[in-house]
Formats: structure tokens, C-alpha cells, sequence
């Protein structure tokens, strides 16, 4: 690759973006499920509530997961970049100040909003557009992200130390973000040279994929591939590790310290959990340069499993131990192998949008804090929610076990050469 920015740019930008999704990590899905219990008790709220704002942090970034790839499209990264940044600060703001039940779902909603303009929606599409390897590069980026899981507690015990009150942890993440953004800000270029090389870098990609591992040679579009059963069954498992750690992140310490589990030990539990998926990521980005993904897969839903069910009768050390360590491989397995998947089976220029719309699809996820709270005061135990979120992964597992890679056929010759610019839509033949 020929670039006259030289052989470190593509580095640069894996680091400036790794650092964003580190600090909005860090900042939200799995910090504010151990800030929650304070605001609870100062605040006065029930678990309802409470798990309705996680609820609301997760719908507003599934559902605000495609407005960055039309933004990224019209406007360019850069522009995504700092609409996002607004929306996060306002979020954040929002959730210092707030005194009412109201202010704090409005705080998470934007700050699940700007989640989506900063981090994966963005990240994937300029880091898959700089690496030849992709898989790899995906696992650094998630790895780095996924550390921001075992900062996010940290800022809270620290803010707690020093000050005292839980509200300076928000202002912590509100100072980091902005710097996060500056720093992409002048680091990421956008002209005619980032498209020739990225032209350049999906050619010789293709051209050095590993013979075990599929990767598509057809021209796929957004349209042929929401025709197909894959996009959807890949999309149920990027649903079932959110349903899974979002649940688990939002409601296991207070769930944990009912069981008798200390509040510190609960909260290191999700740090732990945090390294073990940071960790999963890479070594599942260095596995899929050699190894069919879809194992990968089938690997971590399995963990998911096991780690669902450890949680809901965990009180033991054994059982805290096989949590965290099973949640953590799942979650960022998960995370990186469905990614890779939906890029290797339809190509890098639908990514974009097929990754936003499967965001968009994992909004469904969002409900899992709020039916956790409900079934928690209705019930008197976490345990149900728990168990019941356990069968999501295990029925996917046995979708992915039968899955192909997707394939469509051309509708004549004529079409063919034509490819996207035919005027006629292409009959799909997927098979599983």
C-alpha cells in the first residue's frame, strides 16, 4: 500500500479511534451499572426505574445506530465524530446534575445516542477501510474498548474516594471524552487519498484471505443482503451477547450483594469480567485471520450460556469465578467474531450500513435491564431474568451450527456484468 501519509497512519487511527470507544466504555454501559446503586439510594428510586434508564442507554444507541452511517455517508467521519461528541457531553451533563427521575433518562438516552456516533458505527468503518487484516485489527479496536469496562468502576471508586459523591464521575467522563475527540479530530484525514487507499486495501485483503476462511468475491449490496438468513441470524447473535451484558452489567452487583456477595467484590467482578472480554477480543481477531469465525461463534454463545446460569445461582467463589470469566469470553467473542462474519460474508462496502442496521436490530436487547428491574420487584430475585436470558444464546447457538455462507444468482448474463448498476434486482438464492 502506497500511502504518502506513510506506513504508521492506519495505526494512528486504530489508536485515536481504540481510545474513544475505551473512554465511552468506560463512560456508560458498564460504569452506570455500578453508580446505579448510589443514585438509587440517594435518590430515592425503585428498580424499575433504575433499570428503565439502562433500558432507555440501550434503545437510544440501537436505535440511533443508523443516523451516523448517513451522516458518515453525506457529511463525512469527522462531522460524525463531533455531532456525537455534543450529544454525549449534553448526556453526561445531564446525568451530573440530575435531581429527578426524568433528567436521568433523559441523560442516558442522549448519552446512548452519542455512544452510536463515536464508537462502533464509525470505528469499524475507518479501520476496515485502513487494514488489510482485518480480523485483527477489529480485535485490537474491541480489546482496547473493552478495557474501558474495568476503568469505567474505577472512576466511580475514585470519584467516590476523593470527593464523595458519585455525580464527579460523570464529569470525569465528560472532560475524556472531549479530549477523545480532539485527539481524532486531528489525526484522521478525509480526501481522495484515504479512498484510493482504501480501495487498494480491500483489493489485497481479498487477495490474501486464508483458504479455510470464507470471504464473498460477489458484489453484495444492503438490499440483496437483508434478503438473505444469515444477516438475520448474525444479527441474533450480536443481540444475544448485548441482551446478556447489558443485563448483566446493569443489574448483577445489585444482585450479587443481595446474595451476600460484598459490594466491593461485586463491582471487581465486572472489572474482571470486563479484562476477560477485552482479552476474548483480541485472541478471537488474531484466531479469525486462521480460523472460520462462525466457530468462533459458536464458542462464545455457548460461554454465554454457562455464564448466565452461573450468575443467577452465584454465591460461592467457583460460581463468581465461572461468571465472570464465561460473561467476559461470550460477550467480547461475541462481539468480534459476529463483526467479522457480516464482513466477510458480505464485503467491506455494505458494511456501514448492514453493521448500523444490526445495531439498529439489537435494540431489542435494551428491554433486558427493564424486565430484569420488573421481574426483580415483582419476584424478590434477579434469578428468573437471569435464567431466562440464558435460552436466547442457546437458541441461536443451533441457527449459527447450520449456517453457510450466503450466496445470490444472478438473474442472466446481462445482470451479471451489470452487477450494481442493473436496473433488474437480483433473484437471492441463500443458503444455510
Amino acid at each position: 500500500m502506497n500511502s504518502r501519509r506513510g506506513k504508521f497512519y492506519p495505526w494512528l487511527i486504530l489508536s485515536a479511534f481504540s481510545l474513544m470507544f475505551f473512554v465511552v466504555t468506560a463512560a456508560t454501559f458498564t460504569s452506570l451499572g455500578v453508580v446505579l446503586p448510589s443514585m438509587v439510594k440517594e435518590l430515592g428510586w425503585d428498580w424499575t426505574a433504575a433499570g428503565m434508564g439502562f433500558t432507555l442507554l440501550g434503545i437510544s444507541c440501537g436505535l440511533s445506530s443508523y443516523p451516523p452511517a448517513m451522516t458518515i455517508r453525506r457529511f463525512g467521519v469527522r462531522a460524525t465524530i463531533v455531532i456525537g461528541t455534543l450529544i454525549l457531553v449534553a448526556g453526561f451533563l445531564c446525568l451530573f446534575a440530575t435531581h429527578s427521575v426524568w433528567l436521568y433518562f433523559i441523560g442516558t438516552t442522549l448519552a446512548g445516542t452519542g455512544f452510536s456516533f463515536v464508537s462502533t458505527v464509525p470505528g469499524t468503518y475507518v479501520i476496515a477501510r485502513s487494514f488489510e487484516k482485518q480480523s485483527m485489527a477489529f480485535g485490537i479496536y474491541f480489546t482496547v474498548g473493552g478495557l474501558g469496562g474495568i476503568v469505567g468502576p474505577l472512576i466511580y471508586f475514585t470519584a467516590m474516594a476523593l470527593w464523595g459523591d458519585w455525580r464527579m464521575h460523570w464529569m470525569i467522563v465528560t472532560v475524556a471524552t472531549v479530549v477523545a475527540a480532539a485527539i481524532i479530530l486531528l489525526i484522521l484525514r478525509e480526501d481522495d487519498e484515504e479512498k484510493r487507499v482504501a480501495a487498494e486495501v480491500e483489493a489485497a485483503a481479498a487477495a490474501r484471505t486464508a483458504s479455510t476462511i470464507y470471504t464473498t468475491r460477489q458484489a453484495w449490496t444492503v438490499r440483496r443482503a437483508l434478503r438473505t438468513p444469515q444477516f438475520y441470524l448474525i444479527s441474533a447473535a450480536y443481540i444475544s451477547f448485548l441482551l446478556c451484558g447489558i443485563t448483566v452489567n446493569s443489574l448483577s452487583v445489585a444482585h450479587l450483594t443481595e446474595r451476600g456477595v460484598s459490594m466491593a467484590i461485586a463491582g471487581s467482578l465486572l472489572s474482571i469480567e470486563a479484562f476477560v472480554n477485552s482479552l476474548s477480543r483480541v485472541l478471537s481477531g488474531l484466531i479469525g485471520e486462521v480460523l472460520e469465525p462462525k466457530f468462533v461463534l459458536l464458542a462464545a454463545l455457548t460461554s454465554l450460556v454457562i455464564g448466565m446460569v452461573s450468575l443467577s445461582f452465584a454465591s460461592s467463589f467457583p460460581f463468581l469465578v465461572v461468571y465472570a470469566m464465561a460473561i467476559g469470553f461470550g460477550y467480547g467473542a461475541t462481539f468480534l467474531a459476529t463483526s467479522v462474519l457480516l464482513a466477510n460474508y458480505y464485503g467491506r462496502k455494505p458494511y456501514l450500513e448492514l453493521f448500523s442496521i444490526m445495531n439498529v436490530a439489537a435494540t431489542l436487547a435494551s428491554c433486558g435491564p427493564l424486565l430484569g428491574g420488573h421481574l426483580r420487584d415483582t419476584t424478590g430475585s434477579f434469578v428468573p431474568a437471569f435464567l431466562l436470558y440464558s435460552i436466547v444464546p442457546a437458541i441461536v447457538f443451533f441457527g449459527v451450527t447450520v449456517m453457510g455462507p450466503p450466496r445470490f444468482v444472478e438473474n442472466g448474463d446481462a445482470e451479471a456484468e451489470a452487477g450494481e448498476a442493473a436496473s433488474a434486482e437480483p433473484r437471492i438464492s441463500a443458503v444455510l
